[in-house]
This record gives structure tokens, sequence and C-alpha cells, in this order.
């Protein structure tokens, strides 16, 4: 066996078995043994090799993972083992030697997260490392391995320490805030001088006050940071996929600098605006603008987009046009060079590369860099305009094929408001640039995406139905407040005042979004009161969902939510047929939404089971789960203020599972409606009815009830053998969720009518 290969990270640690390049792990010798795992599976995804199974006895060895190695250089004196495995897994990581299998250290357990694990290598030879997976609970498995490394223990704490180190005045780089001459800024992207007096007046502005009044409290906070301290090769990060165990806990260099920058101009603070410009000197001394070593390792061709390149660029071009005045001709030059070389140029490979970039987010998305980027560099590169207009075009036919014609996405309102809050900053740029209005700019179908929005809010202003990859209720960044400017007569501005900043602790999606500076410069100088904004009835024929808003004779809300999708929908779940309910403003049938990226509970949430569907049960008390949506499930239907009828066909998303499959939902007065399941298994199961909320039921025989802030909920399953119900995983609030189940024990032919009553107390 020739020696294995290594992809060097830094001069003190290399991989040998890249499991998240997938052009390398396919050719690894890898060989996976199945134990007491039911279902196991392995896949070589985008960003880790998967593995995961249906169910195991608890104690007993699901599987092992083994790689064969040969002549591992001597200068490295420990593994590394770095993955993401769920807590109700433990791993054990044994050499090989001469034969002979021996434990690499004392079994560890899953931490739901990433974990880098370093252990010493020993003996030598090794002929072959395996990690031995064993079950601790009952319940489905979906773990990931990163990579398999080694390392020089005492050369990686070296290297550490020789760390460049820099004293915060950037002396050369940025003059002296006692310096300063008046502001001047050097392209005017989204404001110029001229429009601070109007700024300033709208700090004072119903609604807009105390969105101000929290941005100060936020630059306030960030004038605390010392950014200096997070230099180092590469950008902070939130995402713990792709970083270092040693990288992790650094505050991003993204949303900080903006709000300090925009509220230091606006206040006229050069305190804010110098502590801003240390962020902007961080950044520019960064060695590469991705999250880690990962993404640059020697001999691998792994890459997860440009996100972190898209976020630095915008970052730097508004302060660069926002601080002109404050910076020296070396900053200014320094400065654009970068802007193209870790930014720009990145950007543009994937551009290039990555053909899918504009049928989703991500095209659209990375075109706001190469708005505000190329319409800076404009003003001192001849030729750069020619780069802005592609990136125009790029923008525009990615967003002509993310909108549907009816104004949808297949990818959720959560995605479609942070999409949107990329895409119109770079609009609005271009816009003022070029002396056009914003709105002739995009696709012609945007019209429609209010009844899109309107469609998947909640009743309650400002939030949204967590369908999906929707990892909060609320309509994150600023995108409503911009298009209630855009489209003043649109419902956007019926709730731009509830979608404004939040008081929220930082979490992981802060980094992906400046919230409230775009939504300050651009959005409207008067808001209405919110009011809510779902409508009586809707149905998307292309995205794929309908709802249904009743009211009672004492004016109470009944909103039902029938959840579809197009075909081949990203960022969905294997919930087709799903019905969400809401009480007045209060979820009730829950959708529990998604939580964040590098929590390994993503994939579990998306489970058929934790929807509130239909789903067989196999004699092992496995849930089998909905297929992929090649073809598109619509629901149909019709309803007014009174009545509701919605028929959706299943058979596509169960195939191989059942011969048929159809939901149909009927009412005839707002407080009952009933659930019809029929259809027919391939072969006998028991099927179960489940049904998600945030409190338990009081179960009666075939009947439960639920009560919930002012409402009485009653279910009759008069065809279930038994229901019964249990706290089952989390919600995107990370926090439990009751799962009931309505089961009949086994059936091949069926025809379930389930019946809800809804009670105002």
């Amino acid at each position: 066996m020739p020696p294995t290969q290594l992809f060097e990270l830094t001069p003190a640690e290399s991989m040998f078995a890249p499991f998240h390049d997938g052009t390398v792990a396919e050719q690894l010798p890898l060989t996976l043994e199945a134990g007491a795992a039911r279902g196991l599976r392995r896949d070589f995804g985008w960003d880790g090799t998967k593995i995961s199974w249906d169910l195991a006895a608890p104690g007993q060895v699901a599987a092992r993972f083994a790689m064969a190695v040969s002549g591992l250089p001597e200068r490295f004196d420990h593994f590394v083992f770095c993955h993401v495995a769920p807590a109700h897994v433990t791993l054990t990581f044994e050499a090989c030697r001469g034969g002979r299998w021996s434990p690499l250290g004392e079994p560890v357990a899953g931490r739901g997260r990433r974990h880098e694990l370093t252990r010493p290598i020993g003996e030598r030879p090794v002929e072959a490392v395996r990690v031995t997976l064993t079950a601790t609970a009952a319940a489905p498995v979906h773990l990931s391995l990163q990579w398999w490394g080694l390392a020089r223990a005492a050369l990686v704490a070296e290297l550490a320490a020789a760390r460049p180190r820099y004293d915060g005045r950037w002396t050369g780089l940025i003059l002296p805030p006692e310096e300063w001459p008046e502001p001047r800024l050097a392209r005017g992207l989204l404001f110029d001088v001229g429009d601070l007096p109007a700024l300033r007046a709208k700090r004072a502005a119903p609604y807009w006050a105390e969105h101000w009044r929290l941005l100060e409290e936020r630059a306030q906070q960030y004038l605390g940071r010392s950014p200096e301290d997070q230099l180092d090769d590469y950008l902070p990060q939130t995402d713990q996929r792709y970083i270092r165990a040693r990288e992790a806990g650094r505050a991003t260099y993204f949303s900080e600098p903006l709000i300090l920058g925009f509220v230091g101009l606006v206040n006229g603070d050069r305190a804010l605006g110098f502590h801003a410009l240390r962020y902007l000197m961080c950044l520019l001394h960064t060695t590469s603008w991705a999250q880690s070593a990962e993404s640059r390792a020697r001999g691998s061709v792994w890459d997860q987009r440009c996100f972190n390149e898209e976020m630095a660029t915008t970052a730097a071009a508004l302060l660069l046009d926002w601080y002109d005045f404050a910076l020296t001709p070396r900053a200014r030059y320094l400065a654009q060079q970068v802007l193209w070389d870790k930014g720009l140029a990145v950007i543009e490979r994937d551009m290039l590369k990555w053909d899918y970039l504009y049928t989703m987010n991500q095209g659209p998305w990375f075109c706001r860099a190469r708005l505000l980027a190329g319409l800076y560099l404009e003003t001192v590169w001849p030729r750069m305009r020619a780069h802005t207009e592609l990136a125009l075009g790029d923008l525009q036919a990615g967003m002509a094929n993310y909108l549907l014609p009816d104004g949808g996405t297949d990818e959720g309102l959560g995605y479609f408001s942070v999409t949107l809050h990329a895409v119109l900053p770079g609009l609005i740029a271009y816009a003022r640039a070029r002396g056009q209005a914003v709105a002739p700019l995009l696709p012609p179908q945007f019209v429609h995406t209010e009844a899109f929005v309107a469609a998947l809010s909640a009743m309650e202003p400002g939030k949204v139905i967590t369908e999906g990859d929707n990892t909060t209720d609320l309509v994150v960044g600023d995108t409503v407040a911009l298009l209630a400017a855009i489209y003043p007569a649109s419902v956007y501005a019926r709730v731009a005042g509830a979608c404004l900043t939040r008081r929220r602790p930082p979490g992981y999606y802060d980094q992906y979004f400046t919230e409230g500076v775009f939504a300050f410069v651009a959005g409207p100088t008067r808001l209405a009161v919110p009011e809510s904004i779902v409508p009586e009835f809707a149905r998307l024929p292309q995205t794929g969902h309908l709802t249904s808003r009743r009211h009672t004779a004492a004016g109470r809300t009944v909103r039902l939510h029938v959840v579809g999708a197009k075909a081949r929908a990203s960022h969905t779940h294997l919930d087709k047929g799903s019905f969400l309910l809401e009480l007045d403003r209060f979820p009730v049938l829950l959708d529990r939404g998604q939580v964040r990226y590098d929590d390994l509970r993503t994939q579990l949430l998306k489970r058929t089971e934790l929807h509130n569907t239909l789903t067989p049960v196999t004699a092992e008390g496995i849930y089998l789960n909905q297929g992929s949506v090649e073809q598109a499930v619509i629901p149909e239907g019709e309803g007014d203020a009174r009545r509701l009828r919605v028929r959706v066909d299943l058979g596509h998303v169960w195939r191989g599972v059942m011969a048929s499959c159809i939901r149909e939902i009927s009412a005839d007065e707002p407080e009952v409606f009933s659930v019809r399941d029929r259809g027919e298994l391939l072969a006998p199961s028991a099927l179960a009815f489940n049904l998600n909320t945030r409190v338990p039921w009081e179960i009666q025989g075939r009947t439960a009830v639920l009560r919930v802030d002012g409402w009485e909920l009653a279910l009759a399953a008069p065809w279930a053998d038994e229901i019964c119900q249990q706290e089952d995983s989390i919600d995107f609030r990370l926090e439990p969720v009751w799962h009931l189940e309505a089961r009949l024990h086994s059936a091949r032919a069926f025809d379930l009518l389930t019946t809800f009553t809804c009670r105002p107390l």
C-alpha cells in the first residue's frame, strides 16, 4: 500500500481523511461495517461524510467505520478526529497495529455539535484507524465525519503563540480622530452627506426612535470589544461547521463595524467611527476571507461557497464609502486591492463555477458585494463599470429564477427575507449611482410577492409560519421596511413597523445580516400601526402553499395552513400535506422550523413524524419518511370566511411505500374542521397520525383535549387503536415539543377521519 496522502492545513497539521471533500472522500480506502443499526446508510455529502441509521438497540455497537493508512510521517505525534455526533451516540477511536485493534483513549459521547478530539498516535506503524459507534438510545441517528488528521502538538502551540499582534492605533492607515475633516463619502452608495440631516431627524420618528435606540445600544456594546484580539489568518465565524476548535468564540467582522460606523456617522461620534475603522483594518489584514484552513487545505478543491467573502466585501465596501475622509491614501490603496484579491475574486469564481447559484438564494445574495464593491471601485479603477453591469445582470437573472410566477420561493419566507435583505441594498446602491428607480430592476413577478409574504406570515404582525428551514418565527433583516418604501401601497407597509430591530440576544444568524442599518437608511419615515396581513384564503399554485383565515361569530380567528412544494424544492422538509393551526395569534399545531446549521439536529428535524402528518410505522417501531419532492405536490382547494376545502395528493412523496395517499381537510364553520386520510399501503403497516404542540394534551380513549391561551382544541379519532404522547425533540427555539400520535395498529387500505373542534374559552 503506498503512503497515505496528506492534505496540509498548517505547517503543524495535515488531514489524511478529508471526509468533507467529496472528490477525495470517495477515493479513500474506507469500510463501513454494520452492527446492530437498522437502516445503516453512508453518504458522501458536500460538507462531510454522513452516517445514519433508523434504529439501534441501546448499548450495542451500531456500526464501525475504518480507513486503512500507511507511512504516517514520524514528525506527527497526535491524531485529530473531527466529527459531529448526537449525544446518544458514543464514539470509540482505535488504531490497528500488527493486525490488532487497540483503543486511542477513552470513548467519548457525541456533543450534537462539532468536536475535535486529539489523541496520541502511540506505537507505530499504524495500519488502519477506525471509530466504533454505539447507540445509547433507541432513536434515529445522523452524524457527520468532517476529517481525520495528524498534528505535531508542540508546533501547533508555537504557531499559535507566534500570531501577529496589533495595537489598535493603525498608524499610517487611519487618521487620528482629532485630525478628521468634515465627513465626505467616497461614492454615496446608500446615502450621501446631504442625507445626514434627514437621517438625524428620523431618529425621533415613531417606531424609528426605538429602532435607533437599539442600534445605539449595540454600537456602545461593540465599543467595548477589541477587534484586534480576534485577528488571525482566517475570518472570525459563528458557524462552527467549518472552523477549528481553537478558532471558536470570536466575534465576526461583518455586522458590528457597520452598526458602529453608521451610528457614529449619523451621531457625529468619532469614537464609534474610529472603532469601526479598526474592524476594517482587521478585515484588510486577515490573510484569507475564508473561515478556516479547511477551506484552503493544500490539495483540496472543497469550498463552502463565498458567504464569508461576500459579507466581508460588503462590510469593507460600505465602511470605505462612509469613512473615506478618515483614511490615508495608503489605506485606500490597500483596501482597493484587498477587495478584489480576498473578496471579489473568490465571489467571481463561485459565480462562474456553480450554476445552481442562479436558481436559489445564494447567487442573488452574492451579487450584493459585487455591486457595492464594484460601484466603489468604479471611482478609482476605470474598467470596473463593466464588472458592475455584469453583477447586475447576474443578480437579475438569479432573481428571475428564484421567484416563481406566483411571487413565492421554494425556500420559505425566512429565506425570502434574508435573500432580499442582501439583494435590495445592492439594487438601491446601483439605482442611486445610475439615476434609476429600484422597482424596475426587479423581475416582473416580484409584484406577486405580496401574496406570498401574506400567505406565509403568522397571524401576529412581524412573525412568520416556521415551515421548512425557518430558524425563527420573526421576519428577519430589513427586507420588509425596504419594500415598504419601494412599494408604499403594499402589504409590506402594513407590517413594516413590526419588523424593525427587536431587542434579543446575539445569535448565530446575526453574522449573515446587519439588521437595522439598511432599514433606517432606506425605509419609509412614516410607519403605519402594524396589522395582520394573513388573507382570508390564498393558494400559491407554484410555491405549493394554501392558507385559510376564518372568524367565529365572536370575532375570534381560526387559521389553517397546508404545506406543499414545487418539484425539487430546496430548504424544505419531508412534511408534504402537513397542516398548521393558529388560534387567534397563538400557534397551536406547530411546525418546529429549524435550528442553526451547525447543530446536528437540523437533519432530524426534517423527519416526517415531527410534522403534522400521517406516517407508516414498521413492526420494529421505525417511522418511515416521505421521499424527496421530485414532482410538485400542490394543495388544491377553495375557501371563504366560513368554509374550507383542501385536497393534496401525497402519492408521489410516498412512492415505494404507498400505492396511493390523499389528504383532505374540510370545514363548514370556523370552529370545526376534519382531516381525512385515505390510501393504500404496498404492505400492511401501522399508521401514526402525528400532531406537534408546545403543551401536552389530556387524552381520554380516542379523544384528546388541548387548552391554550383562551382556547380549547378537541381531537376525535374514532379509528385509532390508541392515542399517546411524549416530549419528542425540539423546535427552532431549542425547546421541547409534545408529539401526540393517534395510531392504527395495522392497515393496508385505509380511510381515516379525524375531527377537530375549536372552542373559545
